[in-house]
């Protein structure tokens, strides 16, 4: 109930899994979470059991799909995005879904050991690959990655994230936008963990970065982290608590 709120505030059609139909690809569809997921926490040691149902579901609708407009499509990749990580960039997303469509995945590694993005491919056994996973840690990525080596997937990694999970991220984030999008200012490419995958073939100085993430930027402009100066945007500084 309360994604379905976040939706229709934004102005965003949705939908549930047992309503969609063959015409509503326009819509978000909100799937089922596992029994009792509901009233735990996300970042608890269950997490893994959660993603493995979520998997489970997106593929019977991927199903469900192809079944009502017969189609044969075979390319059934699923990619976790993480809410945490507004910056991801759409060319990283669509690069994950042509590169699980060859049964490899691709991973968005974030700043805090975490991930912001996962593509899993078809051949990828929900049961298995997030068993064993170090939730909530610095070596989340790592312990995901090594689950999907023993599952003998191959493994491209994209450009690194910055989630945002403290307060002081919440500012480090409006830094970044008010600086990506005034000067179309993109990351250090001497930095690897910055840069795009080799295989998508294009870099950073390639995306044009003054319109990124609306509704982050709407978001940081009514909670008034962010405010029109004469000189442009910039940070509501009385609205920074000072460091203590």
């Amino acid at each position: 109930v309360h994604m379905k709120s976040i939706l229709q505030r934004l102005n965003l059609s949705v939908t549930s899994f047992d309503d969609v139909s063959a015409l509503q690809f326009d819509a978000w569809v909100l799937l089922p979470m596992a029994s009792g997921a509901s009233k735990s926490d996300l970042t608890s040691s269950s997490l893994g059991s959660k993603l493995e149902d979520a998997l489970d579901n997106t593929r019977t609708l991927l199903a469900k799909v192809h079944n009502m407009i017969a189609t044969q499509q075979t390319n059934e990749a699923v990619v976790f995005l993480g809410m945490d990580a507004p910056e991801l960039p759409l060319e990283e997303i669509v690069h994950g879904l042509q590169t699980s469509a060859r049964n490899k995945t691709h991973m968005c590694p974030a700043d805090d050991g975490g991930y912001g993005m996962l593509s899993v491919p078809r051949n990828a056994p929900s049961s298995q690959i997030f068993r064993g996973v170090r939730w909530s840690d610095n070596l989340t990525a790592v312990s995901q990655l090594k689950s999907l080596s023993d599952c003998c997937i191959d493994i491209s990694i994209g450009k690194m994230m910055n989630d945002v999970d403290e307060p002081d991220d919440v500012i480090r984030l409006a830094k970044r936008l008010i600086n990506s999008r005034e000067s179309n200012q993109v990351d250090d490419e001497d930095d690897a963990l910055k840069k795009f995958s080799s295989s998508i073939g294009f870099t950073m100085r390639d995306v044009d970065t003054s319109n990124a993430c609306q509704y982050t930027w709407k978001a940081l402009f009514d909670l008034k982290v962010i405010t029109n100066t004469s000189d442009g945007v910039c940070l509501n500084n009385s609205r920074i608590a000072p460091e203590r």
